[in-house]
């Protein structure tokens, strides 16, 4: 997912600061490691801005 956005424009550093996150939050999402509570509200942020995930 993380190329997929990195094409559409959206770096690491822009996205955490964008969703309120941390960078290793953010790669431990990509990569399944995060706990589901705070998976779910960073999700959430990214839908709402229109993403594509």
């Amino acid at each position: 997912m993380e190329p997929t956005l990195a094409r559409h424009g959206y770096r690491l550093k822009d996205m955490s600061e964008q969703f309120d996150a941390k960078a290793v939050e953010i790669r431990a999402m990509f990569s399944n490691q995060l706990e589901p509570k705070r998976t779910a509200e960073i999700r959430e942020r990214m839908l709402a801005a229109g993403l594509p995930i």
